[in-house]
């Protein structure tokens, strides 16, 4: 399948077929939508990372429903290859995971529910199945901590929210738990998996001194933040509000501080540095933070860290209530709005990941809806000096 791109000058944001550079050399700053030439896919972006090679990025998407799509684009955006998974893999998780210097997803069996490792081939355009665990059912996230991989999942059969520790050849399963839910969510997994509803925010992190694994997922009637130790021994909780609050984003800061975005029905409320205790037993509406009425809680929010000259942020991408982009930068010790920009007009963008560029811009990963109705993947582009405009 070939992939056309709409190319926007970023400045004046006029749009066109196939008018982009053939270098890859990197540019300033661009908005490019890559269309399917059939048309009638729905895509949603999931997320983007440098590929093995260095030479430019892989992105993964969902298309129709559950079905898994990778793309490769090169430093200036230029489209690469693309790749549309057999229909057996579905329900990627939505996060690439790199581990010595591949790249690789975790999905799911579209019929048996249990859980894949795959490895990307860059060089054939496709990918090799590295592991399944047919025990495993449902996987919602995978993280490297750096020394080890983790799996999330939800076992419908326990009614149970699991974390697995991989071997560092991805082949096997060394530790386990599984934290109770005392509830049937399965109908929500299955909206959030097929994009017939809210996404749910799931989550698996560690702390940087690696004594804790930050997760986010059901457990106890809720949709809760956790603790685990590092035996993945249960250490506490935030526990959210039933179903309908919660940690929609969080990112370790180092010293029990972090920055978070949480959620509470339809609002989303902001904290960039905040002390947690992973021993306590809370909620998490008792977290202080800031409201934010204009940002969508229907859609996601991602926070990262980047660095903006020599200094350090958190970054906070989320997508407004009228459909634009919202970039906002804080100050990473004091957790001080430093500055916000906003991305989008008149084409609708939902926020999906980003990352930060060799020439220190940003790639923003974005969902664009063309025409009102045709869900295409995006990127935006922001060169250096754009970036240092908005913490000056």
């Amino acid at each position: 399948m070939k992939l056309f791109i709409y190319c926007m000058i970023f400045l004046g944001l006029a749009m066109g077929f196939a008018g982009c550079k053939k270098d890859s050399k990197p540019e300033d700053s661009f908005i490019k939508i890559y269309d399917d030439e059939n048309g009638n896919k729905h895509f949603h972006p999931l997320s983007i990372t440098t590929s093995a090679s260095n030479d430019g990025y892989l992105i993964m998407s969902a298309y129709d429903g559950w079905r898994i799509h990778l793309m490769k684009i090169d430093n200036a955006g230029e489209f690469v290859w693309n790749y549309e998974l057999p229909a057996n893999y579905v329900n990627a998780v939505p996060n690439l995971i790199k581990s010595n210097g591949e790249n690789y997803l975790v999905c799911m069996d579209a019929v048996g529910l249990f859980t894949y490792v795959l490895k990307i081939d860059e060089g054939n355009h496709s990918t090799t199945e590295i592991s399944n665990f047919p025990n495993v059912l449902y996987p919602t996230y995978a993280y490297n901590s750096g020394s080890t991989i983790y799996i999330q999942n939800y076992n419908r059969l326990s009614m149970q929210t699991g974390i697995h520790k991989l071997t560092s050849d991805l082949g096997s399963i060394t530790q386990s738990a599984d934290l109770d839910i005392f509830t049937d969510v399965e109908d929500r997994i299955v909206n959030h998996i097929t994009f017939n509803g809210k996404r749910i925010p799931f989550f698996v992190s560690s702390t940087p001194e690696q004594n804790y694994l930050v997760m986010n997922g059901f457990y106890n009637y809720s949709f809760s933040l956790i603790f685990l130790d590092q035996n993945l021994n249960f250490a506490g909780v935030y526990n959210g509000a039933g179903f309908n609050g919660g940690l929609a984003a969080i990112s370790p800061s180092g010293g029990s501080q972090f920055s978070l975005a949480r959620f509470s029905y339809d609002n989303i409320y902001y904290n960039a540095s905040v002390p947690l205790v992973p021993t306590t037993i809370d909620i998490a509406e008792s977290i202080p933070a800031q409201g934010h009425s204009e940002l969508d809680a229907e859609k996601p929010v991602l926070i990262k860290d980047i660095s903006i000259g020599s200094v350090q942020y958190k970054a906070f991408l989320s997508s407004t209530r009228s459909n634009q982009l919202l970039l906002s930068i804080y100050d990473r010790a004091s957790g001080a709005l430093i500055g916000k920009k906003y991305l989008g007009k008149n084409t609708p963008y939902t926020a999906c990941d980003f990352i930060q560029t060799e020439d220190s811009g940003l790639n923003i990963l974005l969902q664009a809806k063309i025409m009102g109705s045709f869900d295409r993947i995006a990127i935006i582009k922001l060169s250096k000096e754009q970036m240092e405009e908005i913490v000056e």
